[in-house]
């Protein structure tokens, strides 16, 4: 074999193990719980149509009932109170898929204010092990955490935090972006932006609190933590070390009295330039 013929046959092989270290199957890591607390208190469901990937419906008598699939948020696929997101259709597909795999149970925790079910959702599979929906979905980098303080459990909500940190460190689904995201510098255009993944960049004037969340306000730009995400991943980050500073902030942009706002789930979202 020529040098030309030995060039290619090891250009091939390496182009084969290149593409296997970039094309990771993150779908096989679904998130399995042993806890037979609560694999007892669970409720098996038929369920009869998929509204998002954090919402969808169950048989129940002669009724559908909707069930809000609890801990996690998946951007929107219809414009409503929040703006259609990025990889929200994404979001959609893997519940899709999920049920389609699993036979479904839930831990119900409640209703919301509209009569939905709160509840956290698995999945049984054919060895009668059982996956949890929500952890496993967010280590895919198609959903952000949400956590209810009246409704987390010491032995999910961790598994939540662990797989938002996953994803984040595998930068896969919206934390792919991580490295091409536009960054904004001032308000200019931004509503072009409403709904897309990107960077506020911006020096914080104030840090505030009120309503139960917490408020890091710039000159254009207002970036916002509820207090269970605080409490779940910042581990009494400092806030106000960062009023002086210009900072980056990544996520999905949303608008707020007329103002560009980020709503941040966890410190790994924070660049201090």
């Amino acid at each position: 074999m020529n040098f030309k013929n030995y060039f290619l046959f090891y250009f091939f092989l390496f182009s084969l193990f290149l593409s296997s270290c970039i094309n990771v199957d993150f779908y096989n890591s679904y998130d399995y719980i042993d806890s037979t607390s609560i694999i007892q208190s669970l409720e098996s469901v038929d369920i009869s149509s998929i509204t998002d990937g954090d919402t969808f419906k169950i048989y129940s008598g002669n009724t559908n009932i909707s069930v809000r699939i609890i801990g996690i948020d998946t951007p929107e696929t219809h414009e409503g109170s929040k703006p259609i997101g990025e990889y929200g259709n994404e979001a959609t597909k893997y519940l899709e898929e999920f049920v389609s795999k699993f036979d479904i149970y839930i831990k119900k925790m409640g209703y919301d204010n509209y009569g939905r079910i709160l509840a956290y959702v698995f999945g049984k599979t054919d060895d009668g092990r059982y996956i949890f929906y929500e952890s496993s979905i967010l280590r895919e980098g198609l959903a952000r955490p949400l956590i209810y303080f009246d409704n987390d459990d010491s032995y999910l909500t961790p598994k939540i935090v662990e797989a938002y940190n996953f994803a984040f460190e595998h930068k896969v689904g919206i934390f792919s972006k991580w490295y091409t995201a536009p960054v904004l510098t001032s308000s200019n255009n931004y509503q072009s932006y409403i709904g897309k993944i990107v960077f506020l960049k911006g020096t914080i004037q104030s840090v505030g609190h009120s309503n139960s969340e917490y408020y890091l306000n710039s000159s254009w730009f207002t970036i916002k933590i509820r207090d269970p995400e605080y409490h779940y991943f910042f581990n009494n980050y400092n806030l106000n070390s960062l009023i002086g500073k210009s900072v980056k902030f990544y996520g999905e942009l949303w608008e707020d009295n007329n103002k560009p706002m980020i709503l941040l789930r966890s410190p790994n979202e924070i660049v201090i330039n």
